[in-house]
């Protein structure tokens, strides 16, 4: 029998003290890391077909630590809506959630100016006040009990000290003393809930087959520079900015070809001319620390993309870097979402470039039309970012239908990437905040294809090579 209680709230949350909620999602990982059990090893391609875990107000996709965390909850409870709110969210749309139900803890980020700060005072003619908001270079103030601004003063009007010591002007305090801070919220998914009245959550479109996608993202990769060669083992070589993988007919599955091109594909993005990750422009040794957090992010990319796209990767390939992970993740409580932010960045940048590549396409299709005068009637975008498109009329060659006939999954495409682009920078607070410290990734990754069982010869790993 479960017992009744009353679910929990996030005002509830931040008044228990203070909550280390990454302290308890670090020790949870290195618990089951230390049992040599991934625990990031789940079937994530058959949870995204409504996206990654997302705000139910406001419609964007948590990033970074959130998501995993909520990708999480949502893998192991079996929701299969993707909407979270919180309490109060949950409250003001005329729902309840149900007693019994425990929420999940999640951070949110927020831009905190330095007149917000308790160890911040600051006076105007040598008298206290409290400063109320900023626009335009002028400061609204208020006296120190008030909530409605009593008046509006220039920066340099105002003395600012910072535990009793002056700062040398309003601009130096910002520089200094602004920072990003967080607060832990608690959120629960829409299953948990009653009296919602919500339209169904509309699902993307129909993901294509593994194989398409793959060839799909590879093609995107090599458009954005990445070389492909075949190899006997599979890594990407940063210097030289290139993709090794073995014949696809040496893997035992599609989905083990396409998922260990994936990885590689994780590490590329991390090149210089990219998103210049530490752990790839950093020239890490294989065995050491920095080797192996680039392979944590690598390894959450695969994750980020298996619910993205559907195409699964095989943890087995990389479970020589358990014991690596746990001892990393062990030092440092905000490794785990350091790497989830950064992987995060690189399945953005991934997905950006497969949206670019498809309008180009569609584009190209349009414009070959057109020339050919056989279009009768002009493209139209969709209407409501619908899944439905116009219907053309064409007449002409059997070849030039055959080619635009071959162009209509990217068509069907083009609106769920539109989506994603928007939530590109949805955790730009949180990245702010970590990169403080955020110097320490890895390199290049060296992962046996599944057809290889013979173990590395006694060769020296160099930073050319990152599997």
């Amino acid at each position: 029998m479960t017992e009744q209680t009353q679910p929990q709230t996030e005002t509830q949350t931040q008044t228990q003290g203070k909550r280390d909620l990454r302290q308890e999602i670090t020790d949870r990982f290195v618990a089951a890391l230390e049992q040599n059990k991934i625990p990031w090893e789940k079937p994530w391609e058959s949870i995204g077909h409504n996206g990654f875990p997302k705000n139910l107000i406001s419609d964007r996709a948590y990033g970074g630590g959130n998501r995993l965390i909520l990708m999480f909850e949502q893998m192991e409870r079996g929701y299969t809506d993707s909407r979270f709110a919180t309490f109060k969210q949950i409250g003001d749309l005329g729902g309840k959630v149900e007693k019994g139900e425990k929420g999940t803890a999640i951070e949110l980020w927020k831009n905190e100016p330095f007149w917000e700060r308790p160890d911040v005072k600051i006076t105007l003619a040598g008298k206290p006040v409290k400063v109320l908001g900023e626009e335009r270079g002028v400061i609204n103030i208020a006296g120190a009990a008030d909530k409605k601004p009593y008046g509006q003063v220039k920066p340099g009007d105002l003395a600012v000290q910072h535990k009793g010591k002056p700062m040398s002007s309003w601009s130096s305090a910002h520089e200094v003393l602004d920072r990003v801070v967080a607060k832990t919220y608690v959120v629960f998914n829409v299953e948990q809930c009653s009296g919602l009245k919500l339209d169904p959550e509309p699902t993307l479109s129909p993901r294509l087959p593994v194989d398409e996608r793959g060839e799909q993202l590879m093609q995107v990769m090599a458009k954005d520079g990445v070389t492909f060669k075949q190899h006997g083992e599979a890594f990407y070589s940063p210097s030289k900015d290139e993709i090794y993988l073995p014949a696809r007919d040496a893997f035992k599955t599609v989905e083990g070809y396409y998922g260990t091109a994936l990885h590689e594909i994780g590490h590329a993005t991390g090149a210089e001319q990219r998103l210049k990750r530490d752990g790839i422009t950093g020239a890490h040794k294989f065995g050491s620390e920095g080797y192996a957090k680039e392979e944590l992010r690598a390894e959450l990319f695969s994750t980020f993309m298996a619910a993205q796209t559907g195409i699964p990767h095989d943890e087995e390939q990389h479970k020589a870097y358990v014991q690596s992970w746990a001892k990393v993740l062990k030092e440092d409580k905000n490794e785990i979402f350091r790497a989830a932010s950064e992987a995060g960045k690189a399945v953005d940048y991934v997905m950006a470039k497969e949206r670019e590549l498809l309008i180009e396409k569609t584009q190209s299709a349009d414009m070959i039309k057109e020339q050919s005068g056989i279009l009768e009637k002009p493209i139209m975008e969709p209407a409501n970012n619908s899944e439905s498109f116009v219907d053309y009329t064409i007449a002409g060659a059997e070849e030039l239908s055959r080619m635009i006939d071959e162009t209509k999954d990217e068509f069907m495409m083009a609106d769920q990437l539109e989506k994603e682009k928007q939530e590109l920078d949805s955790n730009k607070q949180e990245d702010k905040a970590l990169q403080e410290g955020n110097t320490e990734n890895t390199q290049p990754d060296v992962e046996k294809s599944q057809s290889k069982v013979a173990k590395r010869s006694s060769r020296k790993s160099s930073a050319e090579h990152v599997r």
